[in-house]
């Protein structure tokens, strides 16, 4: 089996920090990715925000946090590929027009289609938010697990009579695809294209959204910190992965530690806000 040489890190909960805004990179994770361009190991970014999104904050990090390593690709919203060309970067076609085609087609079939019985379900259950566009479908429902829990379940039911649908259930956010996407089929899409073997792939995240690029179906090398969904740990457990002590981005660098550890020139990561961060 090769050894990864290809990060793909999700954003929120793996790599980010909030405080002292804007919302960047925590520096940890910015000098290990800085370090491990020094022994040739990529990067691209993989988080359900959007491209702009995305760009902005690895922008700032770029301009203001240090950061000197930029992904060489980033996948936006669960669907979109953007390739680096000099300091920007462009959609990767055709991949992205047949992304959107097929996000189109599900989201007008389940909008129109299934309007009354969308309409029930919202009015029965109330959602704190409702967006609904020609590209997407997405609910916000705070309070209650079990409240939470009801209402995907009779989503999932609705949904059992569209074969081209699929639900993502993100905490609070629940997301409607298209099967044919999804962080984990886009990252199979982009290793395509780059012709680049599975295994030579790390991936790291911890939400709902994560697990078709944690479960073992994309690369054999997948992780997350500790404080990652149960359902993301049990995944990466299954995988024969690596599931960290430590939370959130120093779960993360954990990671990097346990798959990179023949790297003998890493810094030491056992500082009192790594330790605090296991508890």
């Amino acid at each position: 089996m090769n050894k990864p040489n290809l990060l793909c890190l999700d954003f929120d909960g793996t790599i980010m920090r909030y405080e002292d805004p804007p919302e960047h990179f925590h520096p940890d994770i910015v000098a290990a990715l800085n370090h491990l361009q020094t022994r040739g190991v990529e990067w691209i970014a993989n988080s359900g925000r959007s491209f702009e999104g995305q760009w902005a904050i690895i922008r700032h990090c770029l301009e203001e946090r240090g950061l000197r390593h930029a992904p060489r690709a980033i996948i936006s919203n669960e669907s979109y590929i953007f390739v680096r060309e000099g300091d920007g970067y462009i959609p990767l076609e055709p991949w992205n027009e047949e992304a959107s085609r097929s996000a189109r087609s599900v989201h007008a079939e389940l909008q129109q289609t299934h309007k009354e019985a969308l309409d029930a379900l919202v009015n029965r259950h109330a959602p704190d938010g409702v967006y609904f566009s020609e590209d997407g479908t997405v609910f916000q429902m705070t309070g209650p697990e079990e409240a939470r829990a009801v209402f995907i379940d009779e989503l999932q039911h609705m949904l059992h009579a569209m074969p081209s649908a699929e639900l993502i259930n993100n905490g609070e956010w629940i997301v409607v695809i298209h099967t044919r996407l999804g962080k984990g089929n886009v990252l199979k899409a982009y290793l395509a294209w780059r012709k680049m073997a599975a295994d030579t792939v790390l991936a790291v995240g911890d939400h709902g959204n994560d697990l078709s690029m944690l479960d073992g179906s994309v690369t054999p090398h997948v992780a997350c910190p500790g404080d990652a969904f149960p359902a993301v740990r049990d995944a990466v457990r299954r995988a024969g992965g690596y599931v960290a002590e430590a939370h959130g981005p120093h779960g993360t660098l954990e990671a990097f530690h346990h798959f990179f550890n023949h790297d003998t020139t890493w810094p030491d990561i056992n500082t009192e806000e790594f330790q605090q961060s296991r508890t």
